[in-house]
């Protein structure tokens, strides 16, 4: 090494890096041997001027191989970093994500001035963090990485725990079922921390939702309430994460029938599922709510809500939000025979998965299967044909493979209809008694109502199969059978007499939204035209269809229901 240069003036040990900070302490640096040759005379009085202005140095611990002393560059302290890594948790949970992860970077920043060891654990607390924003983004593989990782370094404490609860969710949202029931279970414990609270409330809400994808509905009931108790007593600061295990009450409420107590337990939670809901969250809490709307006929009020979980994916980057949210609107417009309206739910599926980031094979999955359930559905209804049967059955295949037998039952009532319609009518009621059989055993009953006309014709001949003479028959399942054929009943009634859907059912117009804000401030019709300058008939116009929009009949209704679905 030539004599006088800088690696000449200073020890190998001086030199190790740690982490990925520069070490070499600045007392030792006063007078560079570079400075003479390279620099003018003012140059090295330059490097003394800002050795002296950076913080005093901090003392680390004498290993081998480490300077002793070295310069805090960023004048950060344990107890400041402590500070804000709690700042980044509840940035984090009220979804903040993008601030959330720049509170990030700033503080592994900071980490590099910390004595090593604590450094180290400090370390360990961020890319946890980390994992939990991947994963509030929808982005469960690259969450998981870090997540099994953080497991096997922290073997105890809180970072262990929260570890163990983000892989249990990744692993049921990937359908790893075996790796799921492999890792303990923590028994839920509210009274040790607010960290065991936030555990405990996710970790029987995963379980609730596991629950019910296998359609055990009762236990799924019963740990979603038990999430929903620890919630209420210690997470009233975190409403978007108390609001998982209503949601997931509420969705087997609907299964089960009981829509008006699924819909008052959402009414309420559904500005906070916006504000601060996960992407689990939306997912039921919206679509619960607008097929509740479809199954009362109340056509755009279901499209209202669509489209404003549509529009709450795409701020959020969650395509499979925005894909379901199209899928629902493409099954509720073939519903209702709007055909070319459908069929453009298929084109705007594909431009979703081109301009959202898609990003991980999940989310990727996700979203071509919702397109590609959706492509199908729109060719039935244009000529029923053996290729879009075929393809509903491989759907229905895939679905018991992944061992979602929820989201088969919902599949195999409607391939059992086109079967039918096809001719293929004994696999067509072969296939819809056995799912009538395990919807007589679980409670499923509101999936019936949804899948569409030709589920009367199918559940008639199964009440004939049911009532046969044969010995060691199935008249038990007559009493569920006869239920189900009266609520289908009283629904085509019902539906023969309901109002049509109107052409405007994209949302509320901005003038519309502009009307809905001053009524909300107590604003008498004439007042809302002199202020929008406008005619009184042109305002009572726009409040009729808000109305219709919101299917509500009165000024006070409109603004709740506007308040809740976050338009005001």
């Amino acid at each position: 090494m030539a004599e006088g240069s800088f690696l000449g003036s200073c020890s190998e040990d001086a030199l190790r890096p740690r982490g990925s900070r520069f070490t070499a302490p600045w007392s030792e640096v006063e007078k560079p041997a570079f400075g003479p040759r390279h620099l003018p005379d003012d140059g090295a009085n330059l490097i003394q001027v800002i050795a002296r202005s950076l913080p005093a140095p901090i003392t680390t611990p004498g290993t081998s191989g480490r300077c002793k002393t070295q310069r805090n560059l960023t004048g950060a302290s344990a107890p400041q970093i402590r500070r804000s890594l709690a700042r980044a948790w509840r940035m984090m949970l009220a979804l903040q994500i993008n601030e959330a992860f720049a509170e990030i970077d700033r503080i592994e920043l900071e980490i590099g001035d910390l004595p090593t060891e604590v450094g180290e654990r400090f370390r360990a607390a961020t890319e946890l963090l980390r994992a939990v924003g991947l994963a509030f983004e929808d982005d469960s593989l690259a969450a998981l990485s870090i997540a099994e990782s953080c497991l096997k370094k922290a073997a105890y404490g809180e970072d262990h725990h929260v570890a163990s609860t983000l892989c249990h969710f990744l692993y049921w949202q990937l359908g790893e079922l075996e790796t799921f029931y492999a890792l303990p279970r923590w028994p839920p414990d509210a009274r040790t921390g607010r960290s065991q609270t936030l555990s405990a409330v996710f970790n029987l809400s995963i379980e609730a939702a596991m629950e019910l994808e296998q359609l055990h509905f009762t236990t799924a009931a019963r740990l979603a309430s038990d999430a929903r108790e620890i919630s209420e007593a210690g997470l009233r600061s975190a409403a978007g994460l108390a609001a998982l295990p209503v949601c997931l009450t509420a969705q087997v409420l609907y299964e089960e029938g009981y829509l008006d107590a699924a819909e008052v337990m959402l009414r309420d939670k559904l500005s906070a599922i916006s504000a601060q809901g996960s992407v689990e969250c939306a997912l039921r809490g919206y679509l619960v709510l607008a097929r509740i709307a479809r199954h009362r006929m109340q056509w755009d009020l279901a499209a209202l809500l669509l489209r404003e979980a549509e529009a709450l994916g795409g701020r959020r980057g969650w395509p499979r939000l925005v894909a379901a949210s199209i899928a629902e609107r493409a099954l509720l417009l073939l519903q209702e025979g709007r055909l070319n309206e459908a069929r453009a739910c298929v084109e705007h599926l594909d431009r979703a998965a081109q301009t959202h980031n898609v990003g991980s094979a999940h989310r990727r999955s996700e979203v071509v299967r919702c397109r590609t359930l959706t492509y199908w559905r729109v060719s039935w209804a244009e000529s029923p044909s053996i290729e879009a049967a075929a393809a509903f059955r491989l759907l229905y295949h895939q679905a018991l493979e992944r061992h979602e037998l929820y989201t088969a039952c919902q599949l195999a009532i409607e391939l059992a209809g086109m079967l039918a319609h096809i001719g293929e009518t004994h696999e067509a009621d072969t296939l819809f008694f056995r799912t009538l059989q395990v919807g007589s055993s679980t409670g499923l009953y509101q999936v019936f109502m949804d899948r569409g006309a030709g589920v009367g014709a199918l559940l008639k001949r199964a009440y004939a199969y049911a009532q046969g003479p044969e010995p060691g028959g199935h008249r038990a399942l007559l009493p569920y059978l006869g239920s189900l054929s009266a609520c289908l009943d009283a629904r085509d009634a019902k539906r023969a007499s309901a109002k049509p859907w109107s052409k405007a059912s994209d949302g509320l117009s901005t003038r519309e939204c502009e009307i809905l804000a001053l009524i909300s401030r107590g604003l008498a019709n004439k007042r809302v035209a002199q202020s929008l300058n406008i005619s009184p008939e042109t305002v009572k116009s726009h409040i009729k269809r808000i109305f219709l929009k919101l299917a509500v009949s009165t000024r006070t209704e409109a603004v709740s229901r506007a308040g809740e679905l976050g338009l005001l």
